[in-house]
Order: structure tokens, then C-alpha cells, then sequence
């Protein structure tokens, strides 16, 4: 299918007649001869390919697309082979020359003064609120207790049953169990593989600013979304350090309920196989709702939690696909999200994970040991000319409220915890 007339006048105009690719500067006709006096250099490269075979093919662009201005860069002959050779592809992304394109004819306009049929005049500004991916962590445990355990394999330990709802997680690093609980308590979930008495007690704090120790916090939080992740019944893909939801049976799809942007309550498919647009036929491969979780000390005593939506492919739902087989299916799903979509993708997990709830909580056995996240969105408020109409949607589920239990569930301590930890750092003190 030819580029029409058209779209090729309105290229060869926004382009003045000079190559795209930065530093070029080679002007695209040149004189000739009298039987044909005009030479033409220049060349209508397609950043994504007029055939789906062809240089960064693989787009859901129908043919008309892919031969209108939009998807059209002049470049001399010699760029033009350049982006399109093979070495070179990876480099020179649909992405890259769409960005390549726009500086260049933006400067072509500057060079003519704004003469041009593009409004002169700057959008009004906004003030809005932009949203992060990042949720705050508003309680930290006050301590990590290490004791000398008497196992040497993590695999080995079992700890015994806790008050109900309560994680263990722990590590062992230097002949030591390192935990949240209290190893100097009999009863401790460890009890039977650490010696009591030889337990040794840090503020949590002392370890933020040891470079070592905090590779071993970090890790202890690791650990910890394991057990809050394996509870709400994802899997751990261990390549890719990220979470993602498992068919309940072999060949079925599967959705959860959760609290969109703008709604009480939807579902979302978490793990379903594509179908072809065109017949409906299954796709060969099954996607999974995947996300990166970790937390990150991001100033003297403020942690936050990152929450990075992913996806996951795999052959039938269970079997996962080697990583240079599955780029295009994942990158074009990527692609596809823009701010509204991300905020939604963000939106699903923190509702997930938070179970809809102001807080995502970890519950290590005393209220002031505890480990609190907030479902808030880390926000900040900004002015600029805002973003596309189109792209500009509302966001009305930005806070959840408390109900009784999850109000209680973080009122915090007890006039008799508060006194057991000033007991507790008195007895320290004398140490």
C-alpha cells in the first residue's frame, strides 16, 4: 500500500527538507541535470514497518496507520539504512525515532519563525496532583532479636505455631536466627532451634546505617512479603523477584474482585490465555498480573513501598516461557498503558494487597513490632500546562476509610504495652 499524496506533502513540510537524524543536516534535494533538474535524496522511512515482517513490525498499527504522517521520518539514505539494519535495531526503537521526529520538525518550526498552522500560544497552567507508585511505610518493628541457632539450612527451620495470624519470618547470617520476635521468650516460635538466653536485641535503627546490617533488614522484609504475598495466594516467580497469580485449575482463566479508580467494586482477569481479534481463536501462550514489590529506605528513618505492575507469560498457564520469547507480547501490553491505565494497574495491586483497607498490615506478634503500609499513594502536587484531555481522567478512590476493625487493628499499643516497653529499655540500659 503506497503513502498518499497527502501525508507525503505534509512530511516533506514539517521536515523542510532536511534530514531527521540528529547532526545530519543533509538537505534532501540537490540540483540535477536539465532533462531532471531536481535530484531527490530523501527518503520516507516508517518507524513501525509497513509490513508486520518488516523493521519494528510487531505493532497493533493497521496498514493505513503505518503509511500516514504520524508513523513517517525523512531521513537521507544513508540514516535511513542505518535504523533499519539489524545491529541497529534494538537502538533505534519506535519509541526513539517518534522523539527524533518530533525535535526535529520542532526545530524546522523554530527556524521559520512558528510559521506554521500550530497555535503560538502556551496551554494555560493547572495545579494537579500526580501520583507515584510508592506507598509509605508508616510503623517500622522498634527491634531485631538474634540468637545462635543450632540448624544451619533455612529449609531446616520450622517455626512452631504463632497466636493466629501472626508471620515468622527470620534468616540465619553468621550462625545466628534473626528475627521480629522475641528470642528471649521461651515460647517464641524458635524457641526449639535457638538458645534463649544467648539472645541479643537492636534497634532497628542501629541497622539502617550499617551497610551490612541493612542488607540483612532488607532481607527480613523480603521475607516478609513472602508471607503476605503466599497468604493472599500468589507464587513467587524467584528469576524475577515478583509476585503473580496462578490459575486455580489447569485451563481456566481467573478473575478477583477489587476496588477500581472510579467505581465500589469490579473484577479484573488475573490470569487468562488472548484470543485473536480477527477469529477468536486462543493464543498459544497464557498471561499472568504480576507485581515487583520492595521497600526502600529513602531517607534517615522513612521506608516506602514500591509497587511495580508486571506481567508474566507462560506456555498453559503454569509453564513458564523463556524471556527471548515473550518481549513482544509483554512490551506491546506495556506500551499500551498510559497514565490513566498505570494508575489503574497501581490502583489494582495496593486494593489487593491492602484488601481494600487503609493499611497493608504484618502482623509479628506486639502491637509496637508490627510492620504498617499505607495504601495512600505517595503524592505531590505540581503546575504545568496538564496532560491531553483525552488521557485526563478522574481518580475518586484515591483514600480508604477506616470501618471498626481496621481502626482497632491499628490504634496502636495498650497502656500495658506501652509500660512492658519501658520496662523493656530499662532493662537494657542496665545491661
Amino acid at each position: 500500500m503506497a503513502v498518499p499524496v497527502a501525508q507525503q506533502r505534509k512530511l516533506t513540510q514539517r521536515s523542510g527538507n532536511i534530514c531527521a537524524f540528529p547532526g545530519c543536516d543533509l538537505l534532501l534535494t540537490a540540483q540535477g541535470t536539465p532533462e531532471d533538474p531536481v535530484v531527490v535524496l530523501g527518503e520516507m522511512a516508517h518507524i513501525v514497518a509497513e509490513s508486520p515482517n518488516g523493521p519494528r513490525g510487531d505493532s497493533p498499527l493497521t496498514p493505513e496507520e503505518r503509511n500516514r504522517y504520524e508513523n513517517l521520518i525523512l531521513l537521507c539514505n544513508q540514516h535511513h539504512q542505518l535504523i533499519d539494519s539489524e545491529g541497529a535495531l534494538a537502538k533505534y526503537t519506535v519509541e526513539r525515532l517518534h522523539a527524533m521526529k518530533e525535535t526535529h520538525e520542532q526545530r524546522i518550526e523554530r527556524r521559520l519563525g512558528g510559521r506554521s498552522n500550530v497555535p503560538t500560544e502556551l496551554p494555560p497552567m493547572v495545579n494537579d496532583t500526580v501520583y507515584s507508585n510508592v506507598l509509605p511505610v508508616t510503623q517500622m518493628p522498634r527491634y531485631i532479636y538474634g540468637a545462635p541457632c543450632s540448624v544451619g539450612r533455612e529449609n531446616e527451620v520450622r517455626p512452631a505455631a504463632a497466636s493466629a495470624g501472626t508471620m515468622t519470618p527470620f534468616i540465619l547470617r553468621e550462625g545466628r536466627l534473626w528475627a521480629f520476635q522475641d528470642l528471649r521468650d521461651t515460647s517464641n516460635p524458635f524457641a526449639d532451634v535457638v538458645a534463649c538466653t544467648e539472645t541479643e536485641r537492636f534497634s532497628t535503627k542501629e541497622w539502617w546505617t550499617d551497610p551490612d546490617r541493612l542488607g540483612w533488614y532488607v532481607a527480613l522484609l523480603n521475607r516478609s512479603l513472602n508471607k503476605l504475598t503466599g497468604r493472599l495466594g500468589l507464587r513467587l516467580d524467584h528469576d524475577h523477584h515478583r509476585y503473580y497469580f496462578e490459575p486455580e485449575a489447569a485451563g481456566v482463566e481467573r478473575s478477583v474482585p477489587y476496588r477500581p479508580l472510579n467505581a465500589s467494586r469490579a473484577t479484573r482477569s488475573v490470569v487468562w490465555q488472548p484470543k485473536k481479534r480477527a477469529t477468536g481463536e486462543a493464543r498459544n501462550y497464557w498471561l499472568h498480573r504480576a507485581v515487583s514489590l520492595r521497600f526502600f529506605l529513602i531517607g534517615d528513618n522513612q521506608w516506602c513501598l514500591s509497587v511495580r505492575p508486571e506481567l508474566r507469560v507462560t506456555s498453559d498457564g503454569f509453564e513458564s516461557i523463556q524471556a527471548k520469547y515473550i518481549g513482544r507480547q509483554v512490551t506491546r501490553k506495556k506500551s499500551r498503558l498510559f497514565n490513566h491505565d498505570l494508575l489503574g494497574e497501581v490502583q489494582f495491586w495496593r486494593d489487593f494487597l491492602g484488601r481494600s483497607t487503609p493499611r497493608i498490615f504484618f502482623p509479628f506478634g506486639t502491637d509496637r513490632q508490627n510492620l504498617i503500609v499505607s495504601t495512600s499513594l505517595s503524592s505531590g502536587q505540581v503546575r504545568w500546562p496538564g496532560i491531553p484531555a483525552e488521557h485526563d481522567m478522574p481518580f475518586k478512590n484515591v483514600d480508604y476509610v477506616d470501618d471498626l476493625f481496621t481502626w482497632a487493628e491499628a490504634e496502636g499499643l495498650s497502656d500495658e504495652d506501652d509500660a512492658a516497653d519501658e520496662d523493656d529499655d530499662a532493662e537494657e540500659t542496665l545491661r
